[in-house]
This record gives C-alpha cells, sequence and structure tokens, in this order.
C-alpha cells in the first residue's frame, strides 16, 4: 500500500510540474523572430504568398505567430493567414485584387543549437507527449506493483 502511495505523490508532483517543463522546453527550442518587409501583389486573386526568411518552430495547424499588414494601411492579418506545410510559405487571403502588400511577421523559429543536433527538434517539439506517456506508465506499472506486492503479501 506504501508504494502505491509513493506512485500517487510522484504523479501529483509530475502533474503540477509538466506546465512549468513545459514551458522552459518550449523557451529552449524556440526563438522569436520577426520578418519585416515582406512584400506580394496580389494580381487578379485576393490572396498573396509571403516567405519567411526561417522555417517556423510549429506546425501549420497551430503557428504561434502575428501577420500584420503594414502597407496599405496597417491591419492584422493573422486570422486569415495559413502557414504551408513547409514551414516557410505564409498564404495571406481576405485581400484586395491587384495590390500590392507589405507585411511584418512575429513568430518562432527553431533555436539553430537545436536544429543541428540530429532528431532533438523532433523530440523536443513532442516533449509533452512523452511526459504524459512516461506519467501513464508510471502509474499503470506502479499501481500494478503495488497490487501484486499487496497481494502475495496477504496470501491472495
Amino acid at each position: 500500500m506504501f508504494s502505491l502511495v509513493i506512485v500517487g505523490f510522484g504523479f501529483f508532483i509530475l502533474s503540477i510540474m509538466f506546465n512549468p517543463i513545459a514551458s522552459k522546453v518550449n523557451d529552449l527550442r524556440t526563438d522569436q523572430q520577426v520578418d519585416t518587409g515582406l512584400a506580394c501583389s496580389t494580381g487578379v486573386a485576393t490572396s498573396c504568398t509571403i516567405t519567411l526568411s526561417q522555417k517556423s518552430a510549429y506546425e501549420p495547424v497551430a503557428p504561434n505567430w502575428e501577420v500584420l499588414q503594414t502597407s496599405p494601411g496597417s491591419l492584422d492579418m493573422t486570422s486569415t493567414s495559413v502557414l504551408s506545410s513547409n514551414l516557410q510559405d505564409v498564404t495571406v487571403s481576405g485581400l484586395t485584387a491587384s495590390t500590392s502588400y507589405v507585411f511584418t511577421v512575429d513568430y518562432y523559429k527553431v533555436n539553430p543549437s537545436v536544429a543541428n543536433a540530429t532528431s532533438l527538434d523532433s523530440i523536443l517539439k513532442r516533449f509533452n507527449l512523452l511526459i504524459v506517456i512516461g506519467l501513464l506508465i508510471i502509474l499503470v506499472v506502479g499501481a500494478g506493483l503495488s497490487f501484486n506486492f499487496y497481494s502475495t503479501s496477504r496470501g491472495f
């Protein structure tokens, strides 16, 4: 029974520490990048594509960025912008046809020391999932061992 308490306490501590650990891993994995003067023209279409100077550290489903139109006018175009699967091309839609635009994009790139290490970015990108799986393994194995120890000591 005591081992089950220890496992539960460990799970509780790791659950509390999950957010600070995930935040620190994210801070170590990424660097903020601001690209200014990204120009494009719409032509006949009402969208255009700009290219970031660095690959985004985040996937297209949740790019964690801000896209600002600086010319003509000043607008936040984040909600109408889509990051492509190559993590570098950004399609901005909802624009006026036959107009030239200039954008500023504030985003996160992968830290160069992490990018140069083999597979480190892939591991750190999935670190939250690895922590959750690890916590579940600890809980299941710890409970199983506790039950097994309890059963053999009680003669069941």
